[in-house]
């Protein structure tokens, strides 16, 4: 073998094994997509655990107006903070012993971003103990810990998609509400006072009990004004592949947080399962939960969030209201539990 033809083929070696590096180093640099980067940052053993944790007896059964409301936004103000957020309290009524609403926002991105604001909401309250009988403590896991954790989550997989090609394009606004079961008084108080001009919000994501029912099985309900939240969630459910019950129970359209932002024309959505035989029973614990379910569900509201934001958007007319001289009674009914009329002080239940 002549020297030349041994170069040729020393040379042609290096340079088939130079291309396979190459192709070995852009296949590892693949960028993940959206949904990838979500189901791998939401997971069910997460969501798992942080309903475990406000679920629990020392939370004490997460009353509006008790210190376990205070425990519980403790408790969530920390995991916000160790998602990257910084979470600002609001008072929902002049009462001290009432928990306050916790807000914490992403701010959109420095270049590219779109107007307007979305919202991801869940309440942490639930209801007091029971005065008699073994087991006192209303845990409320579905209840609404799921809700919270899917918020925690949906906040986390924002986070991991921040500063890449998947980052929500406009502000996100986690907001974890009290006293929604004392008539959506932290709701209420919110969009009294809003942080935010009400005819900005693109849309508003509520989610109150996510973990119990059929497998991978969630209703939305929105009604008209939501009609354009259910539009987004329909095209990311193409990639998550839950079973949608869509607007079957206008019923639930006042029922919790979302009710006082579709008052107002802010298109929002409530994200629940039919009510089952633990609702507002102190057996509503985290054993009976369906973590999958529910982290399916924040995966969703995660993807969605981002398609939204990159939706086109003009905001709403600003409304011209007059307010009146005091807030009107809520327009529905407390559940079953839930303070009524005069507030009762903590410790003064009288449900068995």
């Amino acid at each position: 073998m002549t020297t030349r033809r041994l170069a040729v083929l020393v040379m042609l070696s290096l340079s088939s094994a130079s291309a396979a590096v190459a192709q070995e180093s852009t296949a590892s640099k693949t960028v993940p997509t959206a949904i990838e980067v979500i189901k791998k940052t939401i997971t069910a053993e997460q969501l798992r655990t942080e309903v475990t944790e406000l679920a629990s007896d020392e939370m004490g059964g997460r009353f509006f107006r008790s210190p376990f409301a205070e425990k519980a936004a403790l408790w969530i103000s920390a995991r916000l903070e160790s998602a990257g957020l910084t979470p600002t309290r609001t008072a929902i009524d002049s009462n001290p012993e009432t928990g306050p609403n916790l807000v914490a926002s992403m701010p959109a991105p420095t270049s590219g971003a779109t107007p307007g604001y979305i919202l991801v909401t869940a309440h942490y309250d639930h209801l007091r103990p029971r005065r008699s009988g073994e087991d006192k403590i209303h845990n409320g896991a579905d209840d609404n810990a799921s809700g919270v954790a899917g918020l925690l989550g949906v906040a986390r997989a924002l986070r991991a998609c921040a500063g890449s090609e998947h980052e929500a394009r406009c502000m996100v606004l986690f907001v974890a509400f009290n006293g929604e079961e004392a008539g959506m008084v932290g709701s209420r108080a919110f969009v009294k006072n809003p942080p935010v001009p009400l005819h900005e919000i693109r849309g508003v994501f509520n989610m109150d009990m996510i973990s119990r029912g059929k497998p991978r099985e969630i209703f939305l309900d929105a009604g008209p004004v939501g009609a354009s939240v259910i539009a987004t969630l329909k095209k990311a459910n193409e990639q998550v592949g839950l079973s949608l019950r869509v607007d079957e129970h206008p019923e639930w359209l006042n029922r919790s947080d979302q009710g006082p932002f579709l008052q107002k024309k802010v298109p929002a959505v409530l994200f629940s399962v039919e009510d089952h035989e633990d609702y507002h029973r102190v057996s509503d614990e985290v054993a009976k939960i369906d973590a999958p379910l529910a982290a399916a569900v924040a995966q969703l509201v995660a993807l969605a969030v981002i398609e939204m934001s990159r939706e086109p958007f003009t905001p709403r007319e600003a409304p011209t209201e007059v307010r009146p001289a005091s807030v009107p009674a809520p327009s529905v009914a407390p559940p079953q539990g839930a303070s009524s009329g005069i507030l009762r002080p903590w410790g003064s239940d009288a449900s068995r």
